[in-house]
């Protein structure tokens, strides 16, 4: 008999460390008393010397208080493994993880890289968990957008030297805008572009070689901003390649009965499982992204013999991933495959972005918006590069998965609040300590020893909470939210800031600073940690 969601939180401060309510599941399933039920399992447990108390509470919580021995026990463990700290035990799984999707012949905006920080951490936050992980990259190299650049550059441009072009890919945004907007206004132009379209499919050659040097320089610009970012893919895909393996399959979906025709189109009605229907191919023959993740879903499972497929991308795709998850089924390919999405991006103020009208704000003028504003408020700082991507990464980590952020500049590089620039503030601010205690004490800093000194309430605040970094961990490689350690994060150092503001760390006492500095060391290992999982720089330097 199920039992329904047996969970295990953490309680509001003063109510334990972790609280469940599994005496209440099972006192519905047994026709007992939750309360009674709850005193059992405490008396029961109450033998371990994991914890110093247990309390149960109406109408049948149980209450978990750590032992002073965990507390003392996590911080030797933290300083002995550093880095190590927090891994998970190894999974004999492999995961996917496809992330990024860039558009060629359009400007990598600052949407891209709300996917490319999504995407990255995730990994970090697997590999951490236990998992083998293949980074993976789906460019997007064909399809009406490059026909229309194709068009547009042959129509309006060909008579200039496009080797000359100084800023490559932020040309080939305008235009593509512009095609978008002549073919709007003049019918004529939208007979001009099929027919272009038509002849690039069918493989002139002229166009083919247009599309195969234009596509150079934005896998270059591509490769430059990754670099940049500080990621790197394991495998890419291209969709030029899995449309020629798609229309390869189409004739098999009509025999299944998988796909249909229905006006010179082909089909997949997926009405009967409330998830509409899915067109594979236009009338015109040309095919659209379905047909090209079918033949890439299974192209991940067959050649990288991975156990799960994860692919992040727009939140307002998750009806479209449920409908290729649908088809992979109906065609007895039952795997295990996810979609993590994410809302929008735009400046605070501003209206949506559209690479259509051309209004998308490139990553390169954020990446350097955001520095120069650094440049200007801490002009002492050597460090302005890795705090100006701080601030932007953590900006776009810090909310959740699926909500739209409108990003603020000016609020993203501010020193207090929620911000990047805080936590480095902060991580070099544990770093300075460190290295002053290096300096001014004689002895060697024994972190194992007198920790039983540490009994002020900021500091045990504080051990409990680099205790459930593990779990933290392992929360966010469930769920996917990345939010989840970024609010770990922002928790950890306001603990220290209450511990570092209450505490005198280096003093006359030689016992209770070694204790303290012990776990201001703690401190520095779990928040480097948690940078690194979230691609941020712990500078020990502002």
């Amino acid at each position: 008999m199920a039992l329904g969601e047996i969970k295990i939180d953490y309680p509001p401060e003063n109510f334990g460390d972790y609280s469940t309510n599994i005496a209440m599941k099972l006192a519905k399933t047994a026709k007992s008393n939750p309360m009674e039920t709850a005193e059992d399992i405490a008396e029961h447990l109450k033998k371990s010397n994991l914890f110093e108390k247990i309390d149960v509470v109406r109408p049948g919580f149980i209450n978990f208080y750590l032992s002073r021995g965990i507390l003392e026990k996590t911080i030797v463990e933290i300083n002995e493994k550093g880095s190590g700290f927090g891994d998970l035990e190894k999974k004999n799984q492999k995961i996917m993880v496809e992330y990024s999707q860039p558009n060629t012949h359009k400007e990598f905006h600052i949407g891209h890289l709300r996917n490319v920080f999504i995407g990255s951490a995730l990994i970090n936050v697997l590999k951490k968990a236990g998992y083998e992980v293949v980074a993976a990259n789906y460019i997007g190299d064909t399809g009406t957008h490059i026909a229309k650049c194709l068009w547009a550059l042959n129509k309006f441009h060909g008579s200039e030297n496009l080797d000359a072009i100084e800023n490559k890919t932020e040309f080939l945004g305008k235009v593509y805008s512009e095609a978008v907007q002549k073919i709007e206004e003049n019918i004529e132009y939208e007979k001009e572009f099929k027919e272009t379209q038509n002849k690039f499919e069918g493989g002139d050659k002229e166009l083919v070689d247009l599309w195969t040097k234009t596509k150079l320089w934005s896998l270059n610009e591509f490769e430059s901003i990754y670099k940049e970012l500080g990621v790197l893919f394991d495998v890419y895909f291209y969709e030029s390649e899995e449309e020629l393996a798609g229309k390869k399959m189409v004739s098999e979906l009509i025999e299944k009965g998988i796909a249909k025709e229905s006006k010179g189109a082909v089909i997949v009605d997926l009405e009967s499982y409330d998830l509409g229907v899915l067109v594979l191919l236009r009338s015109d023959g040309s095919a659209l992204y379905g047909l090209k993740d079918i033949p890439l879903s299974k192209e991940k499972f067959e050649k990288y013999k991975i156990n799960r497929s994860i692919i992040v991308s727009d939140v307002r795709q998750n009806l479209y991933f449920q409908q290729i998850f649908t088809i992979m089924e109906l065609m007895g390919f039952s795997q295990d495959m996810a979609h993590v999405g994410y809302g929008f991006v735009a400046l605070k103020g501003g209206v949506g972005m559209s690479s259509r009208k051309g209004n998308v704000i490139p990553a390169r003028v954020l990446l350097r918006d955001v520095e120069e504003e650094v440049r200007k408020k801490f002009p002492e700082t050597p460090v302005a590069s890795e705090v100006a991507l701080g601030a932007i990464k953590f900006y776009m980590l810090k909310h959740s998965n699926e909500s739209n952020i409108e990003f603020d500049v000016s609020e993203s590089i501010r020193l207090e609040g929620a911000t990047g620039p805080y936590l480095q503030y902060a991580y070099a601010r544990i770093s300075g300590i460190l290295r002053k205690a290096e300096e001014s004490l004689s002895e060697k800093i024994i972190f194992a020893d007198k920790l039983e000194l540490l009994r002020d309430p900021n500091e045990e605040k504080l051990i409990r909470k680099l205790l459930i970094f593990p779990e933290i961990v392992e929360d966010t490689a469930e769920g996917f939210q990345i939010s989840r350690l970024a609010q770990y994060s922002l928790d950890l150092v306001r603990d220290f800031h209450r511990f570092y503001e209450t505490c005198k760390v280096i003093s006359d006492d030689v016992d209770l600073t070694h204790a303290r500095l012990a776990l201001v060391g703690a401190v520095q290992i779990v928040l480097k940690s948690v940078f690194g999982l979230i691609g941020i720089n712990a500078p020990d330097r502002m």
